[in-house]
């Protein structure tokens, strides 16, 4: 070996035990915070996406009992997945599939592409399966259609239609929410039938709807629900169909 290579495998070594070090502290909750901020800093200034998006990521996944340090550290981790620029994404991508807390990784993806590309994701990561004993993949969907909710969908929301067989009512309101958000007229008539349900659980969807449709002039197509007031609500439909506020 040339005195080049023995330098150069060296500088990897140390290299390599300091990624290792740094990523250690990162992690962990319990050390001093000065520790952690520069453990941060270290990963933030390695110009290899390849190793320093994955920890950083990683920073997310963990909150500390002082909140003012948890910010912090996080902002930092977020600015330097910035700065290393739109390598970082398929990391974050994958991340965001695998995690249960998605609010800081969707900031900085936010921050590195377009709104087109931020749906795609969060569609994505929606479960669509039989997740109705699984509380993790039940708030994850939660937060997804929370988010969904402040963006254009191209397809009106249509695709979250499906969220409506969910047994968690916190679930069918997201969906609710997010699909009346984007006021396309088919698609939320499709959910016209929850205006005429006075069920205790429904309530918060009922609410969603009438304010929509009272919102959009909206006239009602379901001729089983009948003029007059609309439950405990204060909305009424009137005699031409179209729902408006007592």
């Amino acid at each position: 070996m040339g005195l080049i290579s023995f330098f150069k495998n060296l500088r990897e070594k140390y290299r390599q035990r300091s990624i290792r070090k740094n990523r250690k502290a990162l992690k962990n909750a319990k050390i001093m915070h000065e520790e952690r901020a520069a453990a941060i800093k270290y990963f933030a200034s390695l110009d290899d996406p390849r190793v320093a998006a994955p920890i950083l990521l990683q920073r997310f996944d963990f909150s500390l009992d002082h909140g003012i340090n948890d910010t912090r550290e996080k902002e930092a981790a977020m600015q330097g997945l910035i700065e290393l620029g739109k390598e970082t994404l398929p990391y974050i991508k994958a991340h965001l599939k695998a995690t249960t807390r998605i609010a800081w990784p969707i900031k900085v993806l936010q921050q590195l592409t377009e709104n087109d590309a931020v749906i795609e994701v969060l569609r994505d990561m929606l479960e669509l399966g039989e997740i109705d004993f699984d509380k993790d993949k039940i708030d994850k969907n939660y937060d997804i259609m929370c988010y969904l909710r402040d963006y254009s969908l191209a397809d009106g929301g249509e695709f979250l239609l499906a969220m409506m067989k969910a047994h968690d009512e916190r679930i069918r309101f997201a969906a609710t929410e997010a699909i009346a958000a984007q006021e396309n007229e088919a698609i939320v008539g499709t959910l016209e039938k929850y205006i005429a349900d006075d069920s205790a659980e429904n309530s918060r969807i009922r609410q969603v709807l009438t304010e929509c449709y009272a919102r959009n002039g909206w006239k009602l197509k379901d001729s089983t629900i009948p003029a007059g007031p609309i439950g405990e609500l204060d909305f009424e439909v009137t005699e031409g169909r179209s729902i408006k506020k007592i």
